[in-house]
């Protein structure tokens, strides 16, 4: 007989996370690791939210995870990943998430969950960003059947994960783009290059706030606000740094060249595969093709590391990102709502542009 805990607050799910053995999820992704949920749940799950942590146990061992919180939203909930929903200016785009179930037990597991969900109050819709195509997530959501509710797809994108190989000459033969090849063949023949690395938390400050502006000064260069903007997504990603850190599983670099700073790389290792999160790179770089050089010292990183795959993550299929490796799979985004709310959220929006329109006319 399957066993259910179902953790409600954030003192519950972290005293879970610290003590329980959760071998389950391992071998899955860093966004539904330990680390990243905890640390996500500190600094953006709000008042408001409620936690929906479900835990499947056989026995006394854990067959299933579900690590999911309820969103308030206006007329209700929405269900969604931990890691998932923030504002759109602090989005730390969790990827590749989904429910870990042991196998054995996928379709029992499945039903249960499935009840669990009905019983939710006021749930009205269930949101899943960036799985994957054979996540079960996905198969849970196309197999849910509520009377006046319709699936929709909203975005659809790519990943992108390069295989490591066995030296810097075989993973620039390896790149896609022949223009690229040619680029990162010409920076591996520099020697006025020096890379620095972040190897104690003391560090972590001042590589993070390279980082930050930088990566703001490059993107504002655009007409873009950049990722950096909020204190929040800062302060998340300054105490995860330190637990990564801790854990052996970041990587965090700067590149200098002719005495200047000329890109900052924040990268994961979790399990077979260093994850490329983000970087800045500066606009008056004196190095040429700056970019391609913090990928292939990224890529050189993970194999003195004996790591099977460099994870570029999801990218448009017209992406920089493709003239890296071809894309390995697709990556989706897809929502299940109810008839009510959308039409309310239809009409709110309807309104909002008469509203707009009629504002610009008296101006005008």
């Amino acid at each position: 007989m399957i066993n259910i805990t179902v953790f409600k607050t954030k003192i519950e799910l972290d005293s879970f996370l610290t003590d329980s053995d959760l071998s389950l999820i391992a071998n899955h992704s860093i966004h539904v690791s330990k680390s990243w949920l905890s640390c996500w749940c500190k600094y953006f799950l709000g008042v408001h939210d409620l936690l929906f942590f479900c835990i499947h146990r056989y026995g006394n061992n854990i067959i299933a995870v579900y690590p999911l919180y309820l969103k308030k939203i206006a007329l209700g909930f929405e269900l969604r990943f931990i890691g998932s929903g923030e504002s759109e200016i602090s989005e730390v785009s969790s990827e590749f998430q989904d429910f870990i179930i042991n196998s054995q037990y996928l379709d029992e597991s499945l039903r249960i969950f499935t009840n669990q969900v009905k019983k939710l109050k006021n749930c009205c819709k269930v949101s899943f960003e960036h799985v994957l195509p054979d996540s079960n997530c996905l198969h849970w959501l196309k197999s849910v059947k509520k009377t006046f509710w319709f699936l929709q797809y909203n975005s659809h994108s790519y990943r992108f994960t390069v295989k490591i190989q066995n030296n810097t000459h075989e993973q620039i033969n390896a790149l896609v783009q022949t223009t690229l090849r040619r680029q990162a063949r010409r920076f591996v023949e520099r020697n006025d290059v020096r890379i620095s690395y972040c190897q104690n938390t003391k560090e972590i400050q001042h590589f993070m706030s390279l980082l930050a502006d930088i990566h703001t000064s490059q993107w504002k260069s655009r007409g873009k606000l950049g990722a950096f903007i909020t204190s929040q997504f800062n302060d998340f990603h300054n105490e995860l740094a330190q637990i990564l850190l801790k854990e052996k599983r970041l990587l965090l670099f700067k590149i200098v060249c002719q005495d200047f700073c000329v890109a900052v790389f924040y990268g994961f290792y979790y399990q077979e595969t260093l994850y490329y999160y983000q970087s800045g790179i500066s606009e008056k770089s004196p190095l040429l093709n700056t970019g391609v050089a913090m990928h292939i010292i990224a890529m050189d990183h993970a194999r003195n590391h004996n790591v099977k795959f460099y994870d570029l993550m999801a990218g448009k299929l017209q992406s920089y990102k493709s003239h890296y490796t071809k894309p390995c799979t697709e990556v989706l985004s897809v929502s299940y709502t109810s008839y009510k709310l959308f039409f309310i959220q239809s009409i709110k929006k309807a309104t909002n542009l008469v509203a707009k329109t009629l504002n610009s006319i008296i101006k005008d």
